[in-house]
């Protein structure tokens, strides 16, 4: 867990610290903080800390700049220099380098002990860490244990959340294409601290949790376009950081109750099923949005389900598998295509005869006829069922 840097810079203006350039990286996680004197020091860091430094070891601008450039380098959120006795002035070069790296520089007198400012940092940092794994574990107790209020109202409460409020839970479902399995809780910590830096902007308006190989984002008082928003460019930066990997997104609907959050969790997670099963990801489509899917996701026995889709193109399946044919993913592009012939060839690579001999055969198989609403109605409904048992 981290802290944007422009809240603790809140705590410790109070020292006296001041911003001086990379207004912008404010937004700049800080994990814990690091007394830097020397570029080789500055290769240690392992990045999200602020550093400070004395000047000790500076003997000129070009020297103070080649340490802030390191630093920079090693991912570190910030610097704060000791001024007055070993530094006295920045020069313009390293105020335009800042500034144009978005890192922030800040400058602090001679006087104030660099101990009391890491003190207070430090406690910031370890304060809003145990504060969001309180709200996080609460989150999950709504989610998963709603009969207990008594677990995860009070602290949620506590922590300002409102019954006026406007709450939207989504889900990230993480699929692994060439990882080791015992590598999965690494990559999808990995996951978590990379969303929650990319919606740091946001800050205050989201919370972000791991459950299994799901990533739960529940969203505070966003509307349903801004969240659409958000996940639709998070989940092309996803695509492209996590290349080794696939993700399903869900969206439930919206709730001013805390005791409702499962609910959320439901709708989100059957999104996300569905976009799985149909090998998409449309971060557009929520619960409300599901139309007939929802039906049958809210149908209890999955046995009625199969009776239905092979007493309808179980035959077909039968017909492909003893004959080596492949009528059934014929007759699911047709369906994807609208049901015309020529896109269905299109999309094949195949000749539009081919397409009719094939519907006409399929026709003869199942004794049904795909210009008929009501056989047409069947089929389709069966291929919904077959993403879901």
């Amino acid at each position: 867990m981290s802290v944007a840097l422009m809240y603790l810079y809140r705590d410790i203006k109070k020292h006296g610290v001041k911003l001086i350039a990379g207004e912008k990286g404010l937004k700049n996680k800080v994990r814990w903080t690091h007394i830097v004197e020397s570029e080789e020091i500055a290769t240690f860091l392992q990045g999200q800390e602020i550093v400070f430094t004395t000047g000790i070891a500076i003997k000129n601008q070009s020297d103070l700049f080649n340490l802030i450039k390191t630093t920079k380098e090693q991912n570190s959120s910030g610097i704060i220099i000791n001024t007055g006795k070993y530094i006295e002035n920045i020069s313009q070069d390293i105020l335009d380098y800042c500034n144009e790296n978005e890192y922030p520089l800040f400058l602090m007198p001679w006087g104030i002990r660099i101990a009391e400012i890491m003190k207070d940092l430090t406690i910031t940092i370890l304060e809003s860490e145990k504060t969001y794994l309180e709200i996080s574990n609460a989150i999950k107790d709504a989610i998963f244990l709603p009969t207990y209020e008594e677990l995860y109202i009070n602290t949620l409460e506590k922590a300002g959340f409102k019954s006026s409020w406007r709450y939207i839970l989504t889900i990230i479902e993480v699929d692994y294409k060439n990882i080791n399995t015992e590598d999965t809780e690494y990559f999808i910590t990995k996951i978590k601290q990379y969303i929650e830096d990319e919606l740091n902007y946001i800050r205050s308006n989201f919370f972000c949790v791991e459950v299994g190989q799901s990533i739960i984002i529940l969203f505070l008082n966003k509307s349903d376009s801004e969240i659409d928003k958000i996940l639709k460019k998070l989940y092309i930066n996803l695509e492209k950081k996590f290349e080794s990997m696939n993700f399903y997104v869900g969206i439930g609907k919206h709730t001013s109750s805390i005791e409702k959050l499962y609910k959320g969790y439901e709708e989100a997670r059957n999104v996300a099923k569905i976009n799985r099963l149909l090998r998409n990801n449309n971060v557009h489509i929520r619960y409300s949005e599901l139309g007939l899917y929802r039906l049958l996701l809210g149908i209890e026995n999955k046995d009625i389900m199969k009776e239905f889709h092979d007493e309808t193109i179980g035959d077909l399946e039968v017909y492909d598998e003893v004959n080596n044919t492949d009528y059934v993913e014929l007759l699911i592009n047709y369906f994807e295509n609208n049901c015309k012939v020529n896109e269905t060839a299109n999309s094949l690579y195949i000749h539009r005869n081919t397409v009719n001999y094939k519907i006409n055969k399929i026709e003869e198989i199942l004794d049904l006829n795909l210009s008929d609403i009501g056989d047409r109605s069947k089929i389709y409904l069966s291929l919904m069922i077959r993403y879901l048992i």
